[in-house]
């Protein structure tokens, strides 16, 4: 067994689609394995294989209280009922936590390490912890379901009105007021502050590499370095 690198948002394989695992082999165990080492070291409840960049439908849950955390192979949602409000966090989104609407009672099936079949029917954090991971594994976070536009914050706190937070992103744009080829003095560039939506944000391989998609801002960017403006600043 050993840690793997839990992905975080924006990296673009927290919005793939897992594949259906065909066998319960040696590997598909060593990598669930590995999923309860690594979610347990990092204090989650839930982890869903394509957090440490694995494209298969594999899920591991440790509820507080139980001894041991379970491996969950090809899981699959059959039936909900009821509805409640639920403050959810996650471990590709560290440090932030948002009010989301989940089911109260969760029927669920799927294959153990052993490749016997599970059927439950779930509550409270249980099926919480279901719909979130099964999520994860249609490309799904939890903050796609936030009806809010405040109700995603930094963990344990609470978000002052017009304040910027997890929802949105804070850039900083270098704006050049000159026209011609030469390089622009101090007093020809303006540093504009804005904030940009999880919806304006696209990542091509990691979050080292993340681009903003700026034209919704009312910006143009030509490259990642370069961004001219094409409205009014003010």
């Amino acid at each position: 067994m050993s840690l793997r690198q839990i992905r975080v948002f924006p990296d673009p394989i927290l919005r793939k689609k897992c594949r259906t695992v065909r066998r319960v082999d040696d590997k598909v165990r060593g990598l669930a394995q590995d999923m309860l080492e690594t979610m347990d070291a990092a204090g989650g409840v839930g982890l869903a294989a394509n957090q440490v960049g694995a494209l298969q439908r594999v899920v591991t849950l440790h509820l507080p209280g139980e001894e041991s955390g379970i491996i969950l192979v090809n899981p699959e949602i059959r039936d909900t009922q009821g509805e409640r409000e639920v403050i959810e966090g996650c471990l590709s989104l560290p440090g932030y936590e948002g009010m989301v609407k989940r089911s109260m009672i969760v029927k669920a099936r799927w294959l153990d390490e052993n490749g016997s079949k599970i059927k439950v029917t779930a509550e409270n954090l249980f099926a919480q912890a279901l719909e979130h991971e099964v999520d994860h594994l249609n490309g799904i976070l939890y903050v796609d379901h936030l009806h809010e536009h405040e109700k995603l914050a930094a963990a344990g706190t609470h978000i002052a009105e017009g304040q910027p937070h997890m929802h949105d992103l804070e850039v900083e744009l270098h704006v050049e007021h000159n026209n011609d080829d030469s390089k622009p003095s101090e007093s020809e560039v303006e540093v504009v502050h804005s904030t940009i939506k999880f919806s304006d944000l696209y990542s091509q391989s990691s979050v080292d590499q993340m681009q903003y998609d700026l034209r919704l801002a009312g910006y143009v960017s030509d490259s990642v370095k370069t961004l001219e403006s094409e409205t009014d600043l003010t």
